[in-house]
């Protein structure tokens, strides 16, 4: 763990006042600690000793570059953060030091005649989503935490969240420039103006999903795309291994791949279609979502879906024309998390396992069974398992007991771990949502090797040479 000077806090933010409007700096307590912490079940608590300093909310890329500059020189640690919904500990810090939070890095600007849209990082996912929708347009970022999730996060752990690689890609697809403070307080632009993008080294890529180490991204140029038409099926498995059988078969089938395709395992679907007062699932589900330039295109799509599907064993494969009937099964998916907590009465543990396509019935067998040799979660039993299967991509969870104590809880989440490195690295896989340190750094060594660990820290050092930009990111 990297060492810091000890600083009061109180001479900190008086000597931010001095950068910064009295409006942009929060000094109480409660505020700091709450900047420091994330939902995440872990044995990362903050005591006082990692208490930041002060939670600075900038309005503007000289106000982060100033914060930066001045951060660099006293070697202070800067911990940036959106909404801080993060699941993998990765908001929680180690130092104290200064939590710069982007909420307030809000611009927004379509250049239709340009074919792109500018914005700041700390918008919420769903109002950036609102904002293209109102003039015609589809933001290629779809999170299950749409609603929280800062769209800065999502862009610098490039995640595809619900969405299926294989059709629209990842947000770095997208991202045609950006504007970046480095750790040095110095601020550079990236890639280009034109849709037409950079060959060869394009730094652009380097923040894409760079895990907030390199620098701190202030303003976004993302590539319009058109909205289009929809069309949705459903279909009910009478265990988890059909419904991995089936999704192999859309893939071998040549199928046309949809938006989104997402599982939930018969419990869960119970649980999620009880709470939205809908009749009881007959089995497993796999939801899908297609999209075409026209109606006509997407329905073919869901249709050639429902056609690969149903030459495996299924319980019923359909399209849905019913809205109302789409909403509230879709729901059950995008709440699943907080209906197994509800119905579980505890605090969640929360994985992702990513499979190839042609071990993706071993992978599902080996994620039910993810408890077996682990003491604590085998008290457990089998996790709950919901997920993306379209982008073959699962989320075992787990339900700690709230009469658990804390020890109990962080060694099942250690198991938990343990074992989603242990399965996506029998796969040769890594997981596609979350970033690739925090809780992960031990199966990243493994993974990659020590060779390819030493490299990421090299390039970290080369942009970030105090190491004062997210430190905790590593997780050594």
């Amino acid at each position: 763990m990297a060492n810091y000077p000890d600083y009061n806090p109180e001479d900190i933010q008086l000597e931010l006042r001095e950068i910064l409007p009295e409006e942009a700096i929060s000094k109480g307590l409660f505020e700091r600690i709450n900047n420091a912490l994330d939902p995440y079940t872990s044995s990362d608590d903050i005591d006082r000793g990692m208490v930041p300093y002060a939670v600075v909310w900038p309005s503007s890329t000289e106000e982060v570059s100033q914060v930066m500059k001045y951060a660099n020189t006293k070697n202070i640690p800067v911990f940036v953060r959106g909404s801080g919904t993060s699941l993998h500990g990765a908001s929680k810090y180690r130092h104290s030091g200064i939590v710069l939070n982007v909420g307030r890095l809000k611009h927004f600007s379509i250049e239709k005649d340009n074919g792109y849209v500018e914005f700041g990082p700390g918008h919420r996912v769903l109002k950036v989503k609102q904002m293209l929708e109102e003039e015609g347009y589809f933001l290629p970022l779809v999170p299950g935490s749409i609603r929280v999730a800062s769209i800065g996060g999502i862009i610098s752990n490039n995640t595809s969240a619900h969405a299926v690689d294989s059709c629209i890609g990842k947000p770095r697809d997208y991202i045609l420039g950006l504007q970046v403070v480095l750790p040095s307080g110095e601020v550079i632009e990236t890639g280009t103006k034109s849709l037409r993008r950079p060959a060869g080294t394009d730094l652009t890529q380097y923040f894409v999903g760079g895990d907030g180490l390199l620098g701190v991204i202030t303003g976004i140029r993302m590539q319009l795309v058109p909205m289009f038409a929809s069309a949705y099926g459903v279909a009910y498995f009478h265990n988890e291994l059909s419904s991995a059988k089936a999704v192999q078969r859309i893939y071998m089938e040549k199928a046309p791949m949809p938006l989104f395709m997402e599982y939930l395992d018969e419990r869960v679907a119970r649980m999620s279609f009880a709470i939205q007062n809908l009749p009881e699932p007959p089995g497993s589900l796999v939801m899908f979502h297609s999209i075409g330039q026209t109606e006509e295109e997407a329905v073919h799509k869901v249709n050639k879906l429902v056609e690969a599907i149903s030459k495996e064993p299924v319980i019923e494969a359909k399209r849905i024309t019913d809205m109302d009937e789409w909403h509230k099964i879709w729901l059950a998916r995008e709440s699943a998390l907080p209906f197994i907590c509800q119905g579980g009465k505890g605090v969640f543990g929360l994985s992702e396992i990513a499979s190839s396509v042609r071990g993706l019935v071993d992978c599902m067998e080996d994620t039910i069974n993810m408890d077996e040799g682990m003491p604590t979660l085998s008290k457990l039993g089998k996790p709950y398992i919901m997920g993306h299967l379209g982008a073959l991509s699962l989320h075992p969870v787990y339900i700690f007991p709230a009469d658990w104590s804390a020890e109990e809880k962080n060694k099942g989440i250690e198991e938990m771990f343990f074992k989603e490195a242990q399965i996506n690295e029998k796969y040769g896989t890594c997981g596609g949502e979350w970033g690739q340190f925090a809780k992960r750094t031990p199966f990243y060594r493994k993974r990659y090797g020590d060779t390819v660990y030493g490299l990421v820290k090299d390039v970290k050092k080369v942009f970030d040479p105090n190491s004062i930009l997210n430190p905790d990111v590593f997780r050594d």
